[in-house]
């Protein structure tokens, strides 16, 4: 901690800071000044804390904040805050604000997160600042890199194995074997029939968002999409089925080792879920020179083909309601096309998209007439 020192100070910014120590009416600026002035003269920096009455956190602070932006980044007027005057907010202010706004809002206001209006208002109460518009708060909080982000889950692993599985798994993505062929396989699924939220482009005014029917009752069922990502491709690829015991799971794996010569052996990626792990399917893997890799307990993360999902499921999924599984496995299937290079971006062209739609404009007017 006392290894921390002032730069070499110039003769004009002794001259100031001299001035600022004398500052009867702001004290705040001639401890500032002290704290240089002692740390350019060679004092300790816990000494200095006990001069000044500060912590040597903030001695450590204030040395670190002038060596970077001079005599102007340790000032500090209150008067330039107060309302009907030009306000300025001081690094040491800014520092504050940015300290409340990534404080807990739970301890502080008793509410489980902030907005823009609360943290002013809040700022405004503790007397940390006078008066600041919303939009000055926005920008100084943006200045500091400070924005607003989603929470995310995490969930520990308790596997008493999961070093070994780990290390395993991160060997087998780090090189790939000799004459052999890495797969990731997990479950995508359960499929229902249902509307899906997402996320469309709209313009302001007349034209409206997506609408989608509400569901109480949903009878069609569900499938399951057991998919496969070809780490050595970069494809992926997968089979439907209106079920997921192991007899599934063993005739999707026949399907898999089909697709590759006998010679390779595949080297696949599960997770340690029931039917992967039944005494048929291990009996099976043993004599058709297929590898089962078990990721830990609660460790899915480490399957790089959840990473895979996140996309299929924006953009085959999301903002959709299909009717039946058939239509919702073919929107999958046509993204997997894209994906994997098998087919253009473009399912129908634009010319032909406009001559549909006035096709159909005229034939609802010619509707509309004959009522």
């Amino acid at each position: 901690m006392n290894h921390v020192r002032t730069r070499r100070v110039a003769p004009p910014e002794r001259r100031k800071l001299h001035r600022m120590k004398r500052q009867a009416t702001n004290q705040v600026n001639s401890s500032h000044a002290r704290i240089i002035l002692l740390s350019s003269g060679g004092v300790a920096n816990r000494e200095i804390a006990e001069r000044v009455d500060r912590t040597p956190q903030w001695v450590r602070q204030i040395i670190h904040r002038f060596n970077w932006g001079g005599v102007g980044a340790i000032e500090w007027y209150p008067y330039w805050q107060v309302r009907d005057t030009p306000r300025k907010f001081f690094a040491d202010v800014v520092e504050q604000i940015a300290e409340v706004a990534l404080s807990s809002p739970k301890s502080l206001i008793g509410m489980t997160q902030w907005s823009v209006s609360k943290l002013r208002e809040y700022l405004v109460s503790q007397k940390i600042v006078a008066h600041i518009s919303l939009d000055w708060l926005h920008t100084l909080l943006v200045r500091y890199g400070i924005r607003w982000r989603h929470t995310k889950t995490w969930k520990d692993s308790n596997d008493p194995q999961f070093r070994q599985k780990y290390r395993r798994i991160r060997r087998l993505y780090r090189r790939r074997p000799a004459g052999g062929r890495r797969i990731c396989v997990d479950e995508f699924g359960p499929l229902n029939l249902q509307p899906r939220h997402g996320q469309c482009l709209a313009l302001k005014g007349k034209k409206r968002v997506e609408r989608h029917r509400a569901t109480y009752s949903r009878k069609g069922g569900v499938r399951h999409f057991l998919a496969a990502y070809d780490l050595e491709t970069g494809r992926v690829f997968g089979q439907f089925y209106a079920h997921k015991t192991w007899r599934q799971w063993l005739a999707f794996l026949k399907w898999l080792r089909r697709r590759y010569r006998m010679s390779e052996t595949l080297h696949v990626v599960v997770d340690n879920y029931g039917p992967h792990c039944k005494a048929e399917v291990l009996r099976w893997v043993r004599t058709h020179n297929v590898k089962l890799y078990f990721v830990p307990t609660n460790a899915s993360w480490l399957n790089r083909i959840e990473s895979q999902f996140t996309a299929m499921r924006k953009f085959a999924l999301n903002d959709s309601d299909y009717h039946s599984h058939q239509e919702q496995q073919d929107a999958i299937e046509s993204y997997l096309a894209w994906r994997n290079g098998h087919r253009e971006i473009a399912v129908e062209s634009w010319r032909a998209h406009i001559r549909k739609k006035c096709q159909q404009r005229d034939e609802q007017r010619c509707l509309t007439t004959a009522l």
